[in-house]
């Protein structure tokens, strides 16, 4: 720490009257901080695989053929609901 403290002060021109900062009390908890990472990213994980099942169900479940089913009647008025 003390070598990067001294290249930072050549390189911002800080006095070398300024102490050396604290050490970071929060390098201690790194094994939990590295545990919570490796949750949340399992959690990611697993919310992007079900995202992409649920999309492949829905898209094995539409049927391609009623578009050219429906008529135009049905669409303007759906357009109209929507609209309204």
């Amino acid at each position: 720490m003390k070598i990067d403290w001294q290249r930072y002060k050549e390189l911002e021109l800080i006095p070398s009257s300024a102490p050396e900062p604290r050490r970071n009390k929060l390098a201690t908890v790194f094994p939990l901080d590295k545990m919570w990472q490796l949750f949340l990213n399992a959690l990611v994980q697993e919310h992007l695989y079900e995202q992409r099942t649920e999309y492949l169900e829905r898209c094995w479940a539409l049927n391609y053929a009623e578009p050219y089913t429906v008529k135009t009647a049905e669409q303007l008025h759906k357009l109209w609901s929507l609209m309204d």
